[in-house]
């Protein structure tokens, strides 16, 4: 299986967590190509089994360049295109509303026919951390990620036959 990972991050969190899934997909035996959104126009997505998106949440809303790529996949490409999303946002009590890009670019996908291989991942930043460049993410936000990992691998082999 092969899988494309497209992520959008501003103070390299999104980045690192694309990197983590890469790594421990690769890991699985998986081929990965892991590319920032804005160099994403050299790839083909036929040659692709799963996408998996990487957003950051500003103001509640996904990255441009991820929406505009969400809004672009050819329709019929869904039919032989797995996709799963994860992203991550400042933790914010007094927000009532709780929208993150992940929800808007789920929304999106959804409304296009796409029906996601497994449930978004959300990465919470502390509001003191989220605008620190480098700063490691806590063993939580770690063991999540790692989890995700293997449920998208677990998603994407094919179920033997019978």
């Amino acid at each position: 299986m092969k899988v494309l990972l497209v992520y959008a991050s501003w103070f390299g969190h999104n980045r690192a967590i694309a990197r983590l899934l890469a790594a421990e997909l690769t890991q699985c035996g998986l081929g990965v190509t892991c590319t920032p959104v804005g160099r994403v126009s050299r790839y083909n997505l036929a040659e692709y089994d799963l996408l998996v998106l990487g957003t950051y949440t500003h103001v509640g809303r996904a990255s441009r360049r991820l929406r505009a790529l969400c809004a672009a996949i050819p329709q019929q490409r869904f039919d032989h295109l797995a996709v799963a999303l994860y992203g991550t946002q400042i933790t914010q009590p007094q927000q009532a509303d709780g929208l993150s890009g992940v929800d808007e670019l789920e929304t999106c996908l959804r409304q296009r026919g796409c029906d996601l291989a497994l449930a978004p991942l959300h990465v919470e930043l502390p509001a003191r951390s989220a605008f620190s460049f480098g700063r490691e993410l806590d063993q939580a936000a770690l063991r999540r990620i790692t989890d995700f990992a293997a449920d998208l691998w677990e998603a994407g082999v094919p179920a033997p036959l019978i």
